[in-house]
């Protein structure tokens, strides 16, 4: 283990790194610097695309999405994870965002446990870590999952992943996009898919037990897709209420504002919204799936 885990010259994940599971994949988009000036996120932006290896926080994202079934559930266990993560494997990312004098002090520590004691990168990590206290120094990490409505990364299997860390210095943020594999192996999983797509629980159906447990997977596919359809239909309605209002107001100052949400890339997950849709979107967005989906059948 490398004391400055991750750091390299050049070496790091760059934008367009991607990793799979069996469900899952994943891809660095990029990175986005908050709280500084123009010209230093665009350096931070370039050092955190260049220099540092992400595939250790794309390898926990693929573990956590395994199990994924609802948002906010996996946005609260990556989040806690990363946490623990930092203070272990995740050294190296710590500390290239600490404060400077933060900075000065452990490599003034580093250098002399090195030049006392012959002993692995591994051991001198956790006795620097247990005698600093380094856990103290943790920052707030936010983790949210994104829909993508409009823009060339627009998919209906393909969500944003944004990962923040709150340090004192300045806000970095972290973008992955993730698809969800559309997995038609064998009968049982093509015939599940259909049943996904009309029930809310597997254990409703009178089927051996075997077969819940890829109809419950199905079951988590369609929401995942029905999604993104609620989405942009809620897009859609947002675009039509604000040329509504141009037109009875005869201001037309609103066609930038319809522009822009037309084209934005990224849309939050509404937290508000879905508190009041909670009860309407597992309902509405199944019927509006279902209704697409018989249409493109009627039409091939």
């Amino acid at each position: 283990m490398s004391f400055f885990s991750g750091l390299s010259f050049n070496q790091g994940t760059k934008p367009g790194f991607q990793k799979t599971s069996e469900k899952f994949g994943v891809c660095f988009e990029g990175i986005e610097c908050e709280n500084v000036a123009e010209n230093q996120a665009n350096d931070v932006k370039i050092k955190f695309e260049t220099c540092y290896n992400w595939s250790q926080i794309i390898e926990m994202m693929l573990g956590s999405l395994e199990f994924f079934y609802d948002a906010s559930d996996f946005e609260d266990d990556l989040q806690d994870e990363i946490k623990d993560w930092l203070a272990v494997d995740g050294w190296g990312l710590l500390f290239t965002l600490l404060p400077f004098e933060f900075q000065q002090y452990f490599i003034l520590m580093y250098s002399r446990i090195q030049m006392n004691h012959d002993i692995s990168n591994e051991d001198m990590f956790y006795r620097i870590r247990n005698e600093s206290e380094a856990r103290g120094l943790i920052p707030r990490v936010e983790v949210k999952l994104l829909r993508i409505i409009g823009g060339l990364k627009e998919h209906k299997r393909r969500k944003m992943i944004h990962i923040k860390f709150n340090f004192s210095k300045f806000k970095l943020i972290a973008k992955f996009s993730v698809d969800k594999k559309r997995l038609r192996r064998t009968l049982a999983e093509i015939a599940a898919e259909v049943v996904g797509q009309m029930v809310e629980d597997s254990e409703d159906l009178e089927i051996p037990e075997t077969l819940k447990e890829v109809v419950s997977d199905k079951i988590v596919d369609a929401n995942w897709v029905a999604d993104y359809w609620w989405a942009k239909f809620k897009q859609s309605r947002r675009i039509d209420e604000k040329k509504s209002k141009r037109i009875n107001s005869g201001d037309d100052s609103m066609d930038d504002a319809i522009e822009k949400s037309v084209t934005i890339s990224v849309q939050d997950d509404d937290r508000q919204d879905n508190v009041q849709d909670a009860a309407s979107f597992g309902v509405i967005a199944r019927v509006y799936n279902r209704v697409r989906n018989l249409l493109f059948r009627l039409r091939s």
